[in-house]
């Protein structure tokens, strides 16, 4: 802007157009911020109801408005007479109370327009006089702002307080100092500002612009801020200069009609400089035209000589270019290709990449899941909450491989010792469907929490129970698995395939429902890609949707090439029809713990206090599950645990190996089998008293006690069935005499019998999970029917020689469950036993003081056993 001093004037004269300037551009920056806060002032007083004039609110006579000089006559309400209004007033009350010396200027404003114009409320806080017609912000001046900015008190909550300190009228008030700025350059005699002034002028409209309490967030304010800036660095050509100018000049037209306008000089001046801008713009303008028409005909003259050079060459440069063209179509079609090829790469590598860190952290989600839910195990089927880590209680389970034959038969062959045994039959081919079977508490889905905490951790030994089983230790087979999928059936009932199981069971688990989508298409991607085992456990508890005829849920979507599938489930279920033989790859029975005192160690570890010896302890166990003659219950790890465990219950009692009740131990067992079926809980009491004393604390039978009633007689009559060998083992259509499919479905349910497929035959065959079981069950029978004794018992000893011992155990049970009934069977007993030789006589007695020992610990009523001969009877 310097440059124009020999056309504007002296370099004060252009100080004082930067002075205008600076004035015009300070109040567009503050013009939204008045807005912005005259609504919410506005939103303050209230609005009005619209059909007011000012003459109706104000009383008469109110100076300076009344100028009574004529008696009865008041110039100001000569149309319209004071009336009071309740809204109105209240808005007339609440604009005096924002008004910072109590006197709004009430003939600027247009009370009508109070409902809906903001501006017509900011209007009372203008100067009194030259405002009225002034009908928005952008209408009126500097002054015009700075002074509702003053006289309204609201805006003393918009700008920093030290604006307004020392409060005005007080010139050394900032605010007071910005609004003398625009008088000082208005009424300028000589429109001159010295450099000195200018800078503070400019300094002084800055810093309001850039107040940190509101202006300096505000885009007006910004813009405007920028801009003052130019025009005191002389940033501004000369266009702009004439824009701003005239800016200036219709301000200046504006306020004709306001007592703060510009002094006649300063019109002078401002008038002056805009004609010479005028008309120094316009001669620029000719002077570019003439030169650009000389410009054009030297273009034309040039052009025409290049038109002629440029047509001699093209002939030249279109056949080389034409070569060229080709060479370089070449060129660039090979380099294209090798760029397709290298962005195909890079593609494929980052799309390779993000690929492979989702499987990742899928494997390492997978991991820290089965380690948190799927490696524990219950050492009690009746407190799911005693739980213990796998590798602290699992012992090595004997597995025999199962070959199914030609015709159908199922035989039983070698020992299963590895995991390489399991998954494949040699170096070349690999089973994809393997079943295990097993009978109820025999270890199988522990086998298979074992076999997936084997993925997740390599066989990591336990510091509480080291494991140094030499079978099973070619972990690497499970390790090639890239995806272990665990699933249980049981969680899944009403599921058709494995697919919906895994994205519930697990994606649904692992991840937040926004990202279950992508892991869903990433599921699908890793089963099409990835070597992958799913582990189905307990298909026996699987139940198919309805209408569904499925005898096992869908694998559909997992390819069989990339995916191999265990299943884990009870022989009757694999006895099932439905299931073909062809499906099967490799069928494998697990029949119980392969050592019995190590696994009983490792319990007792676990349930022991550091007090009690485990060696000792473990010796008396042994001996005592000897001389009881429960051997035999010692491979079921269930079982086994169950006796361990009811051992140790009574460990601090003196007399705990005399009082320890079998009768008690196998209805904690039938409990424990039956609760898989039905969880429901319900007591013996007073008014429904047990059935027999070792039932008054059991808490599942109840519920199901008919179930147990028809399925005790089943046990009964089949244990004492004329065709002693269907007593143990016996086909459908005879338990079919005794129990309707239902019972036999719930009995299977709980693993109280089991089912087996045999050769060619639509019959299946079929047995109590243990014998024991059986003969406890035909003791609770006849304990609630003891005329069975005579009715059957006594035909049943008559037929077969040494029957006595074929019913030993029965003798002993109902010892614990109804004496009088033990004393009559004993009886029939001593009538049909014919001892030949010594030892018989020990044998009987031994039986007799056993069945002694169980009704003691049942708290019998009963008399010392006899020590009488038999040998002679």
């Amino acid at each position: 802007m310097a440059a124009y001093t020999n056309l504007l004037g002296d370099k004060e004269t252009i100080n004082w157009f930067k002075a205008c300037i600076g004035l015009n551009i300070t109040k567009e920056g503050l013009t939204n911020f008045l807005c912005t806060e005259l609504q919410k002032l506005h939103a303050v007083v209230g609005r009005s109801c619209g059909n007011c004039p000012i003459e109706k609110l104000i009383q008469c006579p109110t100076n300076p408005y009344c100028n009574k000089s004529k008696r009865n006559y008041c110039p100001f309400h000569k149309s319209q007479k004071p009336q009071p209004c309740a809204i109105c007033d209240n808005v007339k009350h609440n604009i005096i109370l924002q008004h910072r010396y109590g006197g709004p200027s009430w003939r600027n404003t247009c009370a009508e327009k109070w409902a809906l114009n903001y501006w017509e409320i900011g209007k009372c806080y203008l100067p009194p006089d030259g405002y009225s017609s002034i009908s928005s912000v952008q209408e009126s001046d500097l002054n015009g702002v700075i002074s509702i900015m003053l006289n309204c008190r609201h805006f003393q909550t918009c700008l920093s307080s030290s604006w307004v300190s020392p409060p005005p009228p007080d010139k050394q008030c900032p605010l007071e100092k910005v609004r003398q700025i625009g008088r000082n350059v208005r009424h300028t005699s000589d429109c001159k500002v010295t450099d000195a002034d200018l800078q503070d002028y400019l300094r002084t409209l800055s810093a309001l612009l850039a107040d940190p309490q509101y202006l300096q967030h505000d885009p007006s304010a910004a813009i405007a801020f920028a801009r003052l800036s130019d025009v005191q660095n002389d940033c501004i050509s000369i266009e702009e200069l004439g824009d701003l100018l005239k800016e200036v000049y219709e301000t200046l037209e504006n306020a004709q009609e306001v007592v703060e306008r510009f002094s006649e000089e300063a019109e002078r001046t401002l008038s002056n400089a805009l004609q010479k801008l005028d008309a120094t713009i316009l001669f620029g303008k000719k002077r570019l035209e003439r030169e650009t028409q000389v410009g054009e005909q030297r273009i034309k003259i040039k052009t025409n000589v290049g038109k002629q050079r440029l047509e001699r060459k093209t002939k030249f440069w279109e056949q080389h270019l034409e070569r060229k063209t080709k060479d370089g179509e070449q060129f660039i079609e090979s380099k294209v290709q090798d760029g397709i090829v290298r962005l195909e790469q890079t593609a494929n590598k980052t799309a390779q990449a993000a690929y492979e860190r989702a499987v990742a952290d899928l494997r390492r989600r997978l991991v820290d899941h089965y380690h948190d839910n799927a490696s524990n195990v219950p050492l009690s089927v009746l407190d799911q909450s005693l739980d213990k880590r796998i590798t602290d209680i699992y012992a090595t389970p004997k597995i025999h491989r199962i070959e199914i034959t030609k015709d159908g038969k199922r035989v039983k062959k070698e020992q299963v010792l590895a995991y390489k045994e399991l998954f494949s039959s040699d170096d070349t081919e690999s089973y994809r469907r393997l079943y295990v079977q097993g009978e109820p508490g025999s270890g199988k889905s522990t086998f298979a929490a074992k076999l997936v905490h084997v993925w997740c951790d390599g066989n990591r030994p336990s510091t509480a129970a080291p494991n140094v089983n030499e079978s099973f230790d070619d972990v690497l087979i499970i390790q090639k698995f890239q995806f272990v999928f665990y699933i249980a059936l049981r969680e899944s009932r009403g599921t058709k395939d494995v697919m919906n199981m895994v994205k519930k069971q697990l994606i649904d688990t692992l991840y937040s429902e926004e990202k279950r989508d992508a892991m869903y298409k990433l599921l699908l991607q890793i089963i099409e890609t990835e070597v992958c085992l799913v582990v189905r456990d307990g298909l026996d508890e699987w139940v198919a949707p309805d209408g569904s005829n499925l005898a096992e849920p869908s694998m559909a979507g997992f390819l069989s090439d990339k995916c191999t599938v265990l299943t884990t489930s009870r022989p009757w279920k694999l006895a099932e029809e439905r299931i073909k033989n062809s499906q099967i790859d490799i069928l494998v029975e697990i029949e119980g713990i392969y050592d019995p005192d190590t696994f009983c160690e490792r319990v007792l570890r676990c349930i022991l206090d550091e007090s009690k010896n485990l060696k000792t302890t473990a010796f008396e166990i042994r001996r005592f599950i000897s001389n009881r003659e429960l051997t035999s219950l010692s491979y079921s790890p269930m079982l086994y645990t169950l006796v361990i465990c009811t051992w140790t219950d009574t460990l601090e009692d003196k007399e705990h190996l005399k009082g320890f009740s079998l009768c008690a131990l196998y209805t904690t067992l039938l409990e424990s089998l039956f609760k898989k079926t039905n969880d429901i809980i319900g007591f013996f009491n007073d008014l429904n008293p047990p059935p027999v004393k070792c039932f008054s604390s059991s808490r599942y039978l109840r519920p199901i006690i008919q179930n147990v009633d028809v399925i005790s007689k089943a046990a009964f009559h089949l244990l004492f069935s004329p065709e002693k060998e269907q007593s143990i083992v016996f086909k459908d259509h005879e338990l079919s005499n005794y129990l309707t499919q239902s019972e036999q479905e719930f009995a299977l349910k709980a693993g109280l019998i089991s089912k087996r497929k045999t050769k060619k035959t639509l019959n299946s065959s079929i047995s109590f999970l243990h014998k024991s079981i059986q003969e406890f069950l035909a003791a609770y029978h006849i304990a609630l029917n003891a005329h069975l004794i005579d009715d059957v018992i006594f035909g049943y000893l008559g037929r077969h020689s040494d029957a006595y011992l074929d019913i030993s155990q029965v003798f002993i049970f109902l010892c614990g469950l109804n004496i009088s009934a033990a004393n009559k069977l004993s009886g029939i007993m001593n009538e049909h036993t014919n001892i030949k030789i010594p030892y018989g006589f020990d044998t009987f007695q031994s039986i007799i003081e056993a069945g002694y020992t169980e009704a003691v610990s049942n708290d019998q009523t009963v008399h010392s056993p006899p020590a009488r001969s038999i040998a002679n009877p």
